[in-house]
């Protein structure tokens, strides 16, 4: 097969058929359902439990830390795996069980017993994020790298991956309240929609564990030294990488970006037009930017590189942020520079899972080792965090402006203060463009995609040297 799929533009031996792709691109299914619906616990811990949205927002911010642990001890644990399955398969198959009950667990917080339903929240929020979650998508991404070493194999599988992500993203953004309101519009449905997705989940992650292939991992001696160093002695390496630095402040930032666009115009909905139902409409009408997005990106790809798509794709974001400023109050504006905004995070969730995995190389340049797993926790890691901040900035910003004096009035035109009104820009215009402006600044300072095939070539010399020392 390898010889039929020939080399990349780097050189680099390609492995990858359409299908495997396809199934490799399945198990993002699981990651992003868990996403979609913890990004969506402002709304449901406000308007179907009663908390108050200032302490969500705290809530949801408190399990991102716990989720900063257990990326670092994920990567090790992946880095120290060592079984027939391979190194990272082996996760996908032991955590189909727990996505079922984390994404069910979310929705059944008791709604009548006080201060304890934070606690609670907390609980489940830290077992869907800092356990599954992290259990998948540090291994997921991991695999990435044991799959193939060519840059353009890693985008198209980014590609896949951001393409069935996006589409579970669409597919609760479109009908979420529709079907919740058909199941009951209660409580009790939102651990229905739960449940329905999280067996989808479980059997996308089955998919992707029998239909993959591990091909490059160390091993030997290499395996060996990465075994024996430490969480934190892996931590100082990636420090030194300025590299791995560069990406992960992107991420974050890129993460925090997407996970407010993705919720926040419900609320402009629900606030701005008293229209709930618009959520639907924004969700509907993405579609188009979102698909032209990923029938675009091979191209960004072949053309600029990784880091000139990423760059792009933030010049577009900050265009339709621009948009959107130029007449906030009008629904159809909102919708034109929507697409601009969601077309840019297309290249962007596609690009940066491949650009971090290829940092791995700098810490073999710096250290000899690559400790992949750890390398990649970031990946998880920015995932959380980010989505995690952006969803606490939703319930900080929206708790600022009045949002719970306005819940208690009633809500509607009536009781709109341009506090709220503001607080409602602020998280679908004004956030979203400052995280496109860090993107861009960070990715100008970026020139290590250009470095990296002589990097691959020299490190392939270490590797032969470190054996051929072994078997002397």
């Amino acid at each position: 097969m390898a010889k039929e799929l020939g080399l990349d533009k780097d050189g680099q031996q390609k492995h990858l058929k359409p299908v495997d792709y396809l199934t490799d691109s399945l198990g993002q299914f699981s990651l992003n359902s868990i996403n979609q619906l913890t990004g969506q616990m402002t709304y449901f811990y406000t308007t179907k439990v009663g908390m108050a949205s200032g302490t969500v927002g705290t809530v949801l911010l408190i399990s991102k830390i716990f989720d900063a642990v257990s990326d670092l001890i994920m990567g090790k644990l992946v880095d120290k795996t060592n079984t027939k399955d391979g190194k990272a398969r082996p996760w996908l198959f032991r955590m189909i069980i727990p996505t079922v009950l984390a994404l069910v667990l979310l929705f059944t917080v008791p709604s009548s017993m006080g201060a304890f339903r934070y606690v609670y929240a907390l609980i489940t929020c830290v077992f869907a994020n800092a356990v599954v979650y992290t259990a998948i998508s540090v291994p997921y991404y991991t695999m990435m790298s044991y799959k193939t070493k060519s840059s353009e194999e890693k985008g198209k599988m980014g590609t896949w991956r951001a393409a069935v992500g996006y589409a579970v993203g669409v597919g609760c953004g479109i009908g979420l309240i529709p079907i919740t309101v058909a199941l009951g519009d209660d409580q009790m449905a939102w651990i229905k929609f739960a449940a329905i997705l999280g067996i989808l989940a479980g059997i996308c992650l089955f998919i992707t564990y029998k239909c993959s292939r591990e091909i490059y991992h160390d091993e030997g001696a290499m395996a060996e030294k990465e075994a024996r160093i430490s969480i934190i002695e892996g931590v100082k390496m990636l420090i030194h990488n300025k590299y791995w630095i560069i990406i992960t402040i992107v991420g974050v930032a890129m993460n925090i970006m997407y996970g407010v666009v993705l919720v926040a115009p419900m609320f402009y909905g629900s606030i701005i037009l008293d229209n709930p139902g618009f959520y639907s409409t924004v969700n509907t009408v993405n579609i188009f930017p979102s698909v032209v997005g990923f029938l675009t990106v091979g191209f960004w790809i072949k053309k600029f590189g990784l880091t000139g798509t990423a760059k792009c794709a933030s010049i577009i974001g900050i265009a339709g942020c621009l948009i959107r400023m130029a007449a906030p109050m009008n629904p159809t504006v909102f919708l034109a520079g929507g697409c601009l905004v969601m077309y840019g995070t297309i290249p962007l969730i596609s690009v940066l899972p491949a650009m971090t995995l290829n940092t791995a190389e700098q810490n073999m340049q710096n250290y000899g080792v690559r400790i992949t797993g750890m390398t990649n926790s970031s990946n998880s890691f920015v995932g959380k965090l980010g989505g995690g901040v952006g969803g606490s900035l939703i319930g900080w910003v929206l708790a600022a402006g009045g949002y719970d004096a306005f819940l208690a009035t009633g809500g509607g035109a009536a009781n709109l203060t341009g506090a709220l009104k503001t607080a409602v820009f602020a998280v679908n215009t004004y956030i979203p463009m400052a995280m496109y402006i860090v993107i861009l600044l960070f990715l100008l300072r970026y020139d290590y995609e250009e470095k990296l095939p002589e990097i691959i070539r020299s490190n392939a010399k270490i590797e032969a040297e470190t054996m051929k020392g072994k078997n002397a």
